[in-house]
């Protein structure tokens, strides 16, 4: 008998390959308001992404950041995203958000980013313009779930957390804190979003910003 959890798990799963069956042959542009620039060299065109409740649906070919220049976090902030990994094979491409955005529709944008990996890895990372720096290389965490290959549309859940407090900034996955860094080594305030890196299949069902009280 297949425990109830693994049911709910799997017919989530089909559901969402359904809706991507439909996105992959339909969408041609992100939904209202939302904005993706791919890395140099690639054409926006190639990556694809739809409404679909709950959330949006996104699959890449080239690396890329999908962005509301209106979501902003600025100050003491707490950027959270939930988001569904559909089998990547053996490849392991980063997939996760970016925060600190600025001058993003320029030939010089400015963010910091966090990515996951299927492996359990995870890494901090800034670009300027052309130049991209490691805050902090690739670390496994018993944290980051692992994915493991399964049926068709199977997919795995991920929840990340970035902190952006005082001087720090963090990444959790879960409750657990897997990397953080000086705030002066990432860019911090501005536009956040997703970044998706190559040929990656992902749902995004959460990505929200709120201000951080301080006491």
């Amino acid at each position: 008998m297949v425990p109830r959890l693994a049911l709910q798990a799997l017919f989530v799963s089909a559901a969402l390959l359904v809706g991507a069956t439909r996105i992959m042959a339909q969408a041609s542009a992100p939904p209202a308001g939302w904005v993706i620039r791919v890395d140099g060299g690639g054409n926006a065109s190639e990556v694809k992404a739809e409404a679909m409740k709950p959330g949006f649906h996104v699959t890449t070919g080239p690396a890329a950041i999908l962005f509301d220049s209106t979501t902003r976090g600025t100050g003491d902030w707490r950027l959270e995203a939930i988001i569904h990994l559909f089998d990547p094979g053996a490849r392991a491409e980063g997939f996760g958000v970016f925060f600190g955005g600025r001058d993003l529709n320029s030939a010089t944008p400015t963010y910091g980013y966090a990515l996951l990996r299927r492996d359990g890895k995870a890494i901090l990372k800034a670009r300027t313009g052309a130049t991209v720096r490691t805050v902090r290389d690739w670390t496994a965490n018993a944290a980051i779930p692992v994915f493991k290959a399964g049926p068709p549309g199977t997919s795995l859940k991920y929840q990340l957390v970035v902190e952006a407090k005082g001087d720090r900034v963090a990444l959790w996955v879960g409750p657990t804190m897997v990397l953080d860094a000086p705030r002066s080594e990432l860019p911090a305030d501005g536009i956040i979003g997703l970044r998706i890196n190559h040929a990656l299949n992902v749902h995004v069902e959460r990505l929200s910003v709120s201000r951080i009280a301080r006491r």
